[in-house]
């Protein structure tokens, strides 16, 4: 039996890591051997795609105001309505949450409950590498941050933490099928290409 072939959409018109997104997706269908085709998406089709990456680097209000001006906001909230896989990365975990004080009077996508603060610590952004504690079977260990601000949101969609000059944030979120990766696993080397097979290869599972 021929194996189904993913569609695989990254939204292309938020600031920062677009690229480096597309590349570290394509190495890991090629690594998984997954059968899969990957677009850049700047503006809404009626195609629904099986994975929908949202990056992003940079300011909340920028990376939400780009998303609405190209009316893509809407496209991803008929992805999650329609129960088809969501993953933010970075400033596009963010971007899923109700709102963030880097922007005040911004409203988010609202795809996942709660609001994104500035992290505590005098020593910013937090930039590195540092250890990601997954609660599932995701792959434990060290992955790449840039970012200045972190989550508040109910333990329950809490999907895994890391700690950083003494506080605690969720670095993964996940509820239903929106998931969101404050790290970046395109630039996590082999942890963070495995990370993105096993993404993958959970969105194959529920075909």
């Amino acid at each position: 039996m021929k194996a189904k072939e993913l569609r695989i959409g990254i939204i292309a018109v938020g600031p920062g890591n677009i690229m480096n997104l597309y590349r570290g997706v394509i190495r890991a269908v090629e690594i998984g051997k997954f059968s899969a085709l990957i677009d850049l998406v700047y503006e809404p089709t009626n195609e629904l795609y099986d994975i929908l990456f949202l990056p992003g680097v940079g300011h909340f209000e920028e990376g939400m105001r780009r998303i609405r001006d190209s009316r893509l906001d809407k496209y991803v909230q008929m992805h999650a309505s329609n129960e088809k896989l969501i993953i933010g990365v970075c400033l596009g975990m963010q971007l899923l949450f109700e709102r963030s004080e880097e922007a005040h009077g911004s409203v988010g996508l609202g795809l996942l409950e709660g609001e994104v603060v500035r992290l505590s610590s005098r020593r910013l952004p937090h930039v590195g590498w540092n250890v990601v504690d997954f609660k599932n079977n995701f792959p434990r260990g060290f992955y790449y941050f840039v970012h200045s601000y972190r989550a508040v949101c109910k333990d329950e969609i809490v999907l895994a933490t890391t700690e950083y000059d003494g506080e605690i944030f969720p670095s993964a979120v996940m509820h239903n099928k929106t998931i969101g990766f404050q790290f970046h696993p395109e630039k996590s080397s082999h942890i963070g290409n495995k990370l993105l097979q096993e993404v993958i290869r959970c969105s194959l599972s529920q075909q």
